[in-house]
């Protein structure tokens, strides 16, 4: 070996040998050179645990998930303390008594009674499904409130007063126009009553139960 190349090893394995020594002197800083850590991505609060007395076990995350469909999808029907209006009850001395096979097959598939079959329509995931049959198998949680200020809050001025139509638009008979409900289909159809033709389809964007007009007859 050449003098050159001997003198950069020996020069190599002293300057290891001195990193040991101040590893060895300062333990420390041998942990943080091993591993140091970083502040978990994860929000605490969602990784903590839902409980409820016979109820599978949610994470919190998931319970808002399911919270959050539900007020969307189910509370129409179903209530938002989950004791039935259109649709049945589904407070957990029921839902629980079902089990959860039963009630991911009730929501897939629907009943003829008028569930829709979110599953088979791929309205919910699979996923979703389980989630939301473990959900309502919980107790309700509790509303927020909502008054009139919050409703004032949340409204959306399409046209304002001064610039809608101080007269009539169309040539219907509004007096002899109809409002159909187009059941477990987000629709309802206006039809002629002279003419018995459905004049306009209206996507609503939720279930419809009932419709009627307004004391002024310009809304549905």
């Amino acid at each position: 070996m050449s003098k050159p190349l001997l003198a950069g090893v020996i020069a190599g394995l002293s300057m290891l040998a001195l990193g040991i020594a101040q590893a060895q002197d300062n333990p420390e800083e041998k942990a943080e050179a091993a591993y140091k850590g970083q502040a978990s991505a994860i929000d605490p609060a969602s990784a903590q645990v839902v409980h409820s007395p016979g109820a599978p076990d949610l994470s919190s995350a998931e319970f808002e998930q399911a919270k959050e469909i539900y007020f969307q999808r189910c509370a129409g029907c179903h209530g938002v303390l989950r004791k039935g209006a259109t649709g049945k009850p589904l407070t957990p001395d029921i839902t629980q008594e079902r089990g959860q096979a039963y009630l991911e097959a009730l929501i897939t598939y629907g009943s003829p009674a008028g569930m829709p079959n979110w599953g088979t329509s791929n309205a919910l995931t699979k996923d979703q499904i389980t989630l939301m049959a473990k959900y309502i198998q919980h107790t309700p949680p509790t509303p927020p409130e909502w008054g009139m200020k919050e409703m004032k809050n949340s409204w959306n001025v399409l046209v304002k007063p001064e610039d809608r139509p101080k007269k009539q638009m169309n040539k219907l008979n509004l007096p002899n126009l109809f409002s159909v409900t187009l059941r477990d289909d987000g629709k309802i159809a206006l039809v002629d009553g002279d003419s018995k033709k459905i004049v306009k389809t209206i996507d609503t964007g939720y279930a419809v139960h009932i419709s009627r007009m307004s004391a002024s007859g310009r809304f549905c």
